[in-house]
């Protein structure tokens, strides 16, 4: 009787010490994300961040990749900035312009079979119009484009993951334009090859003026494709991100598409005149640099 007494109590002794266990790792948890959790409240208060459309989780966890890319990029873009800083205004909290977000594991859950995607990117492509702006955000520093016409997007379409690329020597010739069908599933033209961006969360943006949005197109068509508007470059411009939003070579991702519409508007105000000394641009701050009436709106999630 006394023997299995003992076993039984022992049981229990083991049970309750490692549920205390546990539950000092779930508090060393929760303590060591307090300070992200602040963050991330501080940023839905300031009404970047939707928190029914961005995750706690997903935030945490673009917090840890901007970690990386802060150690790269600091002394380039935004220098003297302490890393939460810089993950709020370069970064945009890892969110989207009107607060969205998500992390590449939940995009791996939500959005990864292959069915989902030619779906998806199909709705996307009879979506795009002449002068719309596309943003990704795949969970780090993001990407920007803009469609030059109905078919065909622009972008600058830098170093994949070898950030020491994007400032250190630059990327030559890295101006290229696609078919919106292979920008969208990946695909090869004119001897460069589009990643599959539709694997990504993509957001679309609409200047809703019309003819404007026709005008900063060509511009960006003629500047930085083809000066003549033609099928083939005869523009080439260089990647490198540089503490400047003025000079058109060499260009990064969303510097391009503020320079389509800040410079092809002509005298319209249509970005914001306090933005026109900006030093960096980054993809998910872009529709919110315009002014008055020209300020896009999103089309859509895709």
């Amino acid at each position: 009787m006394k023997k299995g007494y003992y076993i039984i109590l022992g049981v229990v002794v083991i049970v309750l010490l490692s549920l205390g266990v546990q539950n000092r790792i779930v508090n060393a948890e929760m303590n060591n994300d307090e300070p992200i959790r602040v963050l991330y409240q501080e940023a839905v208060e300031k009404g970047k961040v939707n928190s029914e459309k961005y995750t706690f989780e997903a935030f945490k966890e673009n917090y840890s990749l901007a970690e990386n890319e802060y150690q790269t990029l600091k002394n380039i873009i935004g220098q003297d900035l302490k890393f939460e800083q810089w993950f709020a205004d370069i970064a945009n909290y890892g969110a989207f312009p009107d607060g969205e977000g998500h992390s590449p594991s939940e995009k791996k859950t939500n959005n990864l079979l292959q069915a989902s995607q030619t779906s998806n990117g199909n709705k996307l492509k009879n979506t795009i119009r002449k002068g719309d702006i596309l943003i990704i955000s795949s969970g780090g520093f993001g990407h920007a484009a803009i469609a030059t016409s109905d078919t065909y997007i622009l972008e600058m379409s830098g170093g994949g993951d070898n950030p020491a690329k994007w400032f250190a020597g630059g990327i030559s010739d890295n101006n290229h334009q696609f078919s919106k069908d292979k920008w969208i599933f990946g695909g090869s033209e004119q001897g460069a090859t589009s990643a599959r961006h539709i694997k990504d969360w993509i957001q679309l943006w609409r200047v809703p003026d019309n003819s404007m949005a026709i005008k900063c197109a060509n511009y960006a068509d003629a500047t930085f494709w083809n000066s003549g508007h033609g099928y083939t470059k005869n523009r080439h411009i260089a990647y490198r991100l540089t503490a400047a939003t003025t000079t058109l070579n060499p260009n990064y991702c969303s510097k391009l598409v503020f320079q389509s519409f800040y410079y092809g508007s002509g005298n319209a105000t249509v970005i914001q005149p306090s933005m026109a000394g900006l030093s960096f641009v980054s993809p998910g701050a872009l529709p919110n640099l315009f002014a008055g009436k020209y300020a896009p709106y999103k089309v859509g999630t895709f």
